[in-house]
C-alpha cells in the first residue's frame, strides 16, 4: 500500500492536472456504477454505460481541473496556526466552492452532458438546498481531517476518497432528478 500512495505522490508532485483528472475519472465512474449496480440494482444487462461515460467525462474534463485549481489556491494562504489554516480552508472550501462551484456545475453540467441544456437550471434549482446540505454534513468533517492531518500531496486523494460515496449519491440523485423532469409536463 505504502508503495502505490508513493507513486500517487510522484504522480501528483510531476503533474497534479493529469493526476487530479484521472483520480477524479475513476472515482466519478466508479460511484455510476456502484449506483447503477448495487443502489439501483440494473444488473450488467441494463447498466447505462453512457450514462457512467458521462460520469468519467465529467470527472476528468470538469471537476478534475476546477478541483486542482481550487486546492492549489487554498493550499497557497498560509496562516499563523494550524487551527486557523483548518477553520479558513473547510469555511472557505465548504461556503464559497461547494454553493458556487461544485454543486451548480455537477447538476448543470450534467444536464448539458445528457442532451437536455434547458433543463440545467430546473434541475439545480430543485436540487440545490438538498445536496448543499448534504454535501456539508458529509465534507465539512471529511474537509476538517483534511486539511489537519492529511499531507498536502495526499490531499485530493483523500478527498476522491470520501468522494466516492458522495458521487454514487450523485449519481443516484441526478437519474432521479432527470425522471422527475422527464415526467413534468
Amino acid at each position: 500500500m505504502t508503495s502505490i500512495l508513493s507513486l500517487y505522490s510522484a504522480a501528483f508532485a510531476r503533474r497534479p492536472m493529469a493526476t487530479q483528472s484521472t483520480t477524479s475519472a475513476i472515482i466519478f465512474g466508479t460511484g455510476d456504477i456502484i449506483a447503477q449496480q448495487v443502489v439501483d440494482r440494473k444488473g450488467f444487462n441494463n447498466h447505462d454505460f453512457t450514462r457512467t461515460a458521462r460520469f468519467v467525462f465529467y470527472g476528468a474534463c470538469l471537476f478534475g481541473p476546477v478541483l486542482t485549481k481550487w486546492h492549489q489556491f487554498i493550499n497557497r494562504r498560509h496562516f499563523t496556526s494550524p487551527l486557523r489554516a483548518v477553520v479558513y480552508k473547510v469555511t472557505l472550501d465548504q461556503l464559497v466552492a461547494a454553493p458556487f462551484i461544485t454543486v451548480p456545475m455537477f447538476f448543470g453540467s450534467m444536464s448539458i452532458l445528457e442532451g437536455r441544456p434547458d433543463e440545467a437550471i430546473s434541475r439545480i434549482r430543485n436540487s440545490y438546498v438538498s445536496t448543499l446540505t448534504r454535501g456539508w454534513c458529509l465534507f465539512i468533517p471529511a474537509q476538517i481531517v483534511n486539511f489537519a492531518f492529511v499531507p498536502v500531496p495526499m490531499r485530493i486523494l483523500f478527498f476522491s476518497t470520501v468522494a466516492l460515496c458522495w458521487n454514487t449519491y450523485l449519481s443516484f440523485f441526478n437519474a432521479k432528478q432527470k425522471r422527475l423532469q422527464e415526467r413534468s409536463p
